[in-house]
C-alpha cells in the first residue's frame, strides 16, 4: 500500500513539473515573439524619428508575418502603401499580402484582400511579384466569401488595367482557371466559368495548347471544360456582378484583338509599298 502511495505521489509530482516546464516554454515563446515583434516595429518606425528606408520597412512588415502578426503586418501596410505617396514597392506590398493570405487569421485575409483590390489598377498583371502566389494559378477555397469576391474583383481590374496583349491573356486565363478548379463550391465555379467563357474564343484562337502562369500550366481543353461549366448564380447581386466581369473582360479581349489586326493591316501595307526590301 505504502509503495503504490508513493509511486501515486511520484507520478503527479513529475506530471506537475512537466506542466510548469511546458507553461515556462510558452511564456518564453510568447515573450519571444513579442521581443521580436518590438524590433520589427523599431524597423519600421524608428524611435528616434527619422524615416525608415524601404529595405528596414519590407523587413520589419515580413518580419512581423513571421512572428504570427501578420494582422499587425498588413494594417500597417494600409498607410505604408497608399497611393499618394507609398513607402514600400509594390512588389514588397504583394508578399505583405501574400503571407496575410497564408494565415490563420480569417481578419487578416480580408483586409489582405480588400487592399489587394483597392491596388489593383496599379499592378501589372504579366508580372508574377504583382500578384500572391498563394493564388496564382491555385485558390484557397477555405477563404470567406467577401475575400473570395474580392481577390476576383482585383484580379479583374488588374487585367482591364494592364496591357491588351497575349501574356496577360495567359495569365487572366490560368489564375482564373486555378480558382474554379480548386474551388468546391458550385456557385463560385459557374461564376468563374462564366469569365472564362468570356476569354474563350481568343484563348482558341491563339493555337496554342497549354497556357502557363508562374509554376501552374493549364491545358486548353481545360480551359474549354471550365468555360462550359459557366452558370448564372442564384444570388441576384452576384449573378449580375460575374456579367458584368465577363462583359469588360470580352471587351478588353476585343480591344486587344482589334489592336493586333490594326498592327498586321499596317505592316501588310508598309511591305506592299516597298519598305520591306532592302
Amino acid at each position: 500500500m505504502k509503495t503504490a502511495s508513493v509511486s501515486l505521489i511520484g507520478f503527479m509530482v513529475n506530471r506537475q513539473t512537466e506542466h510548469r516546464l511546458q507553461t515556462e516554454q510558452a511564456e518564453q515563446s510568447r515573450q519571444l515573439r513579442l521581443d521580436s515583434a518590438m524590433r520589427a516595429g523599431q524597423l519600421i518606425a524608428p524611435t528616434d524619428g527619422a524615416s525608415s528606408d524601404p529595405a528596414a520597412l519590407a523587413s520589419g512588415l515580413l518580419a512581423l508575418t513571421k512572428l504570427d502578426n501578420a494582422d499587425l503586418a498588413v494594417t500597417l501596410l494600409v498607410d505604408l502603401w497608399s497611393p499618394k505617396n507609398p513607402r514600400v514597392s509594390h512588389e514588397t506590398a504583394v508578399l505583405i499580402i501574400d503571407a496575410a493570405l497564408r494565415s490563420p487569421s480569417s481578419n487578416a485575409q480580408l483586409i489582405a484582400a480588400e487592399l489587394l483590390c483597392r491596388h489593383s489598377t496599379r499592378l501589372n498583371p504579366c508580372q508574377s511579384l504583382h500578384w500572391p502566389s498563394a493564388v496564382e494559378g491555385c485558390w484557397m477555397p477555405d477563404l470567406s466569401p467577401r475575400a473570395k469576391l474580392l481577390l476576383v474583383e482585383a484580379l479583374v481590374n488588374m487585367t482591364l488595367a494592364g496591357p491588351t496583349n497575349e501574356s496577360a491573356l495567359r495569365a487572366v486565363a490560368v489564375r482564373l482557371y486555378g480558382i474554379w478548379r480548386d474551388d468546391p463550391e458550385p456557385r463560385v465555379r459557374g461564376c468563374i466559368g462564366k469569365l472564362i467563357d468570356s476569354l474563350i474564343g481568343r484563348l482558341n484562337n491563339l493555337g496554342c495548347k497549354d497556357f502557363t502562369q508562374g509554376t501552374q500550366q493549364v491545358m486548353l481543353s481545360e480551359l474549354q471544360e471550365a468555360a462550359r461549366s459557366r452558370n448564372d448564380n442564384p444570388d441576384g447581386y452576384l449573378d449580375r456582378l460575374s456579367t458584368r466581369f465577363a462583359d469588360d473582360l470580352r471587351d478588353w479581349e476585343w480591344r486587344w484583338a482589334a489592336g493586333r489586326e490594326a498592327f498586321r493591316v499596317m505592316l501588310i501595307i508598309w511591305v506592299g509599298g516597298g519598305h520591306g526590301g532592302a
